[in-house]
């Protein structure tokens, strides 16, 4: 026989008088304030009930399932990767960076588009810098000299300068005379005379008016034959200032090649600080690129003696993507080694320190989760069509920090439950840490899925495709931990019960653990230390003051972040492009990025005024480099009125421009710059025109954007008819237009992930009071860590939007987790928020500072892009914990809900009349089953025990991870388990 013992202070005396005073007050308060807010509260307790009950039943079964079958678990889980993983042979990358970046449909990719279709560009660009005191001293112009001559005797598998140059006639070469991509050969005919008709060759070549010299800017081409041996400073002066007043062309002008001129009285030019020279590749020759390398070599890293104070810088085609490629394998090497970090910690923190409950394999086997799911993932995505993008690559390390997180929840958990019950057996255990983690990783991961798929809607197709890498991955990661960690986590605990140490598994027949490896001191310090401290009020006081404090300096720091990229800033600050380029910047600040004019089916006898008007608006344009804008039509027209000729109609217009083009030297020049239909004397059309410009030096996003946009204004401005199209591109717009996108869609995706995350967070937690106080933490994070970018220098670009982004889902992690425990906790609010900082603390603390490990050593790169990593994660990481662990109890103790279900039991107990039972049960266990009443229960053949708790009636663990209870209906389902398993 059992009898019920009702605790102290509620006899049935109270329990009358209570009634009493009910009767008395319920005529005149019926539907007062106390019975609103009861009905709310039991509102909320069935909520919390029925939903909660169901999910963790369903974790229950699922741990339980697991725990029976651990193998089979982890077989098949290891089949769905390879099945999913098989998508890797559908790998795509590579794509352009139009396609990469450029939303379809946008000025730029269209306007690429028109360019690939159209007028094909085919040069790769060479330059050098000399600097010296006076780069006009015989002595340096010599050794000016010697570098040319070896640049043209370069050779690289028996391709010389001469065989891949642009030649001024290089587009008669072309396969089509209509455009495209020309092919990768030599030259047409024999020493390299293009492929003329036949009538014209010899003609040209009688008068000496067949110009195909190889395109380059030199300051030597003022001495066609060579240095003199004698020549002398005077001698020098005299030929730079004769060229400098009758340079007529881009090519030819030296104006634009020197810097730092010094003239005396008479404007005859003295000296000069620094000179550039370009010489110009054909982009389709296969050699190019390795013959750049070739040029490099010689250009950087000779063996010949320069004059004392010359310096030489140099850049080719290929060197930003050489660099960046060298900076990322470099850095790698210190990301892996950030990953064996992480390796070592949860090795450490996850196994005690002795030979049976040290847990290394299954810390290996967790980490390895990350691999299958890059596996299963990346598989899947492929399927799906999408493709890898150049920041896909960091997704491991953003997997690996969300992976260590939920391992160390599932651990924790079954860690409480053992301590609690450690009489259950194995798979039990197993199901109800899996019951009482998976609401909690459930959380966190499902509000990172969908923060990432916000990003799938996103304009820019890399980061779509990113976000749903992304989104997956962490769906998949979430799959593999409660299955495959969960079965390597049940078969080490097999091994563990089995008495066999953790390395070799070789059994120990008399084994006690020391006693230092049954210290736990992460979660001492949050259990007797920064819980009971973080309760006090004067603490309280001063967490919500420094949290305050914070968030609006922060944000006033938003507010001047300024929107500002330049590529050179993913460089090595030591390499050989950065160098060059501060070097242009400093002696040739007009030197700014190139772009195109382009032109189709323009009648430019009947539209000249159009184009006029076109040309004048390019030379008043303030973000044009004047000295380098050169328009054949306006050349031509001058060309026309020296030779006196009169146009009358559009015929005549073709016939002096074919004489222009063809038999002029100055008009030979243009020739790379128009598409005609067919060879330009007789019939013919000009399909395309190419006007080059050259934009000065524009430092901010915002000046880039406008100097963009006021060539698209001009060309707007034409009014052309239909068929006739005038489009503007560079290379260079890309990372413009995309700073301009990147910027909008920050605040977008910003926006709607916090709205999805609020929402997903309500459905899980099902406390609106919480859910409000942890989206609070996530843009109390998300605002110090953008504040935090201005202390640091950065600036919104595109890295730095990205892993904002990142770090949106990595913010919630911190905060959910408290949340959610807080709400399964019992007692007043600060008996709550120190259960919640207790049993969910440690793992929060672990998974932040795994994380914070995993980009420590980018602190010592000299590389922007990973110095800028560990800066921004760094931040989020301690944001973040701050927020969860400091900011989050101190508010929920204050201004969290009530126990929903102790509150609707105390009213229970005040409404209703309670009927104490004695209750039989054999085995000397006894249930409880008095309604509304918390009561102890002492058996014949038992008594309490110190460390008994009763199981929860209206669902729901009260202990939360600590107590690892389960809910009535998962009671009942227990009991029958273990009387099918003759334990019960």
């Amino acid at each position: 026989m059992c009898p019920v013992v009702v605790p102290a202070g509620r006899g049935a005396g109270d329990m009358e008088a209570g009634k009493a005073a009910r009767s008395s007050s319920s005529s005149s308060a019926s539907f007062g304030p106390q019975r609103i807010r009861h009905g709310y509260m039991k509102c909320m307790s069935l909520v919390r009930t029925q939903s909660g009950n169901r999910i963790e039943r369903m974790y229950y079964r699922l741990g339980l399932t697991v725990g029976r079958w651990p193998l089979l678990t982890c077989v098949l889980s290891l089949l769905m990767a390879a099945v999913c993983g098989s998508g890797l042979l559908q790998w795509r990358a590579g794509m352009s960076e139009v396609d990469l970046y450029m939303p379809r449909g946008s000025v730029v990719h269209e306007a690429a588009r028109f360019v690939e279709t159209n007028f094909r560009e085919d040069v790769r660009y060479e330059s050098v810098i000399v600097e010296a005191d006076d780069v006009l001293e015989p002595s340096v112009l010599r050794a000016i000299a010697q570098l040319e001559d070896d640049i043209k005797a370069t050779r690289v598998n028996d391709v010389g300068w001469e065989d891949i140059c642009i030649r001024y006639t290089s587009w008669f070469q072309e396969a089509s005379a209509t455009g495209g991509a020309p092919p990768a050969a030599k030259g047409g005919g024999p020493d390299g005379v293009p492929e003329l008709p036949e009538e014209f060759k010899q003609t040209l070549q009688d008068a000496g008016l067949l110009k195909n010299d190889c395109v380059y800017q030199s300051l030597l081409k003022l001495w066609p034959a060579g240095l003199p041996d004698n020549l002398t400073r005077a001698d020098v002066q005299r030929v730079v200032t004769k060229g400098l007043r009758s340079s007529q062309s881009v090519l030819t002008d030296i104006s634009s090649i020197l810097a730092g001129m010094k003239t005396n009285a008479k404007g005859e030019v003295v000296s000069a600080k620094a000179i550039i020279f370009n010489w110009l590749l054909k982009e389709s020759n296969l050699t190019a690129p390795t013959w750049e390398q070739e040029f490099l070599s010689r250009v950087l890293h000779s063996n010949r003696t320069k004059p004392k104070g010359v310096n030489v810088y140099a850049v080719a085609t290929r060197s930003y993507n050489d660099m960046l490629a060298q900076v990322m394998d470099n850095n790698m090497t210190v990301l892996f080694a950030g990953f064996s970090l992480i390796i070592l910690y949860v090795i450490f923190m996850l196994g005690r320190c002795n030979l049976i409950q040290q847990r290394i394999y299954l810390s290996l086997l967790g980490v390895s989760i990350v691999g299958l799911t890059i596996l299963t993932s990346y598989g899947f995505c492929f399927y799906m069509g999408f493709f890898f993008g150049p920041v896909h690559p960091i997704l491991p390390f953003l997997l690996l920090g969300i992976g260590v997180d939920d391992m160390f929840v599932i651990c924790d958990c079954l860690d409480h439950v053992t301590r609690q019950h450690s009489n259950l057996d194995i798979p039990e255990r197993i199901g109800r840490a899996v019951q009482t983690a998976g609401i909690s990783i459930t959380v966190t991961s499902f509000t990172d899925i969908v923060a990432f798929a916000i990003g799938i809607t996103t304009k820019m197709p890399f980061l779509q495709s990113f976000c749903m890498f992304a989104a997956t991955g962490v769906l998949f990661l979430f799959i593999f931990e409660v299955t495959f960690f969960v079965g390597c986590l049940t078969l080490d605990e097999y091994r563990s019960a089995g008495k066999r140490e953790g390395c070799c598994f070789i059994k120990l027949k008399e084994w006690k653990p020391n006693a230092m490896s049954q210290k736990n001191y992460v979660y001492d310090a949050f259990s007797k230390y920064i819980a009971p401290t973080l309760m006090k009020t004067p603490v309280k006081v001063l967490v919500i003051t420094t949290t305050l404090f914070l968030v609006a300096i922060n944000t006033w720091c938003v507010l001047q972040i300024d929107q500002k990229f330049d590529p050179t800033w993913y460089l090595d600050e030591a390499s050989y492009p950065i160098q060059f380029y501060k070097k242009l910047n400093e002696y040739f600040p007009k030197y700014g990025k190139r772009a195109g004019v382009y032109l189709t089916n323009i009648s430019y006898y009947d539209d000249a005024p159009k184009m006029h008007l076109l040309s004048q608006q390019l030379r008043r344009n303030q973000y044009l480099n004047q000295d380098n804008i050169k328009i054949w039509y306006d050349d031509f027209d001058k060309w026309l009125k020296i030779r006196k000729h009169e146009v009358e109609n559009e015929d005549d217009y073709k016939g002096y421009l074919s004489e222009y083009l063809i038999f002029s030297k100055d008009g030979q020049e243009y020739l790379k710059d128009l598409k005609f239909s067919s060879f330009p004397f007789g019939e013919y059309n000009i399909t395309t025109t190419h006007l080059p410009i050259q934009y000065v030096m524009l430092n901010t996003t915002e000046q880039q954007l406008l100097a963009m946009s006021t060539v698209f204004d001009t060309l707007n401005s034409l009014n052309l008819t239909k068929g006739q199209h005038a489009v503007a591109y560079s290379p260079d717009y890309i990372p413009w237009y995309t700073n301009k996108i990147v910027g909008e869609e920050l605040l977008r995706n910003l926006g709607l992930s916090i709205l999805a995350v609020a929402v997903v967070t309500l459905l899980l937690i099902q406390e609106i009071q919480i859910t409000f106080w942890v989206i609070i933490c996530v843009i109390f994070t998300l605002a110090d860590l953008v504040g935090s970018m201005y202390f640091f220098g950065l600036t919104i670009e595109i890295s730095t939007s990205i892993m904002v982004l990142l770090c949106t889902g990595l913010t919630v992690d911190y905060a959910a987790h408290i949340g959610y425990e807080f709400s399964r906790m019992p007692g007043d609010g600060n008996e709550r928020a120190m259960g919640a900082l207790r049993h969910m603390g440690p793992a929060v603390f672990n998974g932040g500072f795994s994380t914070f490990l995993a980009f420590v050593l980018l602190g010592f790169s000299s590389s922007y892009i990973f110095t800028t990593f560990f800066k921004l994660f760094t931040s989020v990481v301690v944001f973040g914990c701050f927020h969860g662990l400091f900011f989050l109890p101190v508010m929920l103790s204050w201004l969290g809900p009530p126990n929903y279900e102790a509150s609707v039991h105390q009213n229970n107990v005040d409404d209703q009349a309670v009927v104490l039972k004695d209750i039989t049960i054999p085995n000397g266990h006894c249930v409880s089953n008095v309604d509304g009443v918390e009561v102890s229960l002492v058996t014949e053949n038992s008594k309490p025990s110190a460390d008994h708790h009763p199981l929860p009636q209206n669902g729901g663990s009260h202990g939360g991870g600590t107590h690892g209870e389960i809910n009535p209906e998962s009671e009942g389902m227990l009991q029958g388990q273990k009387k099918e398993q003759g334990k019960w």
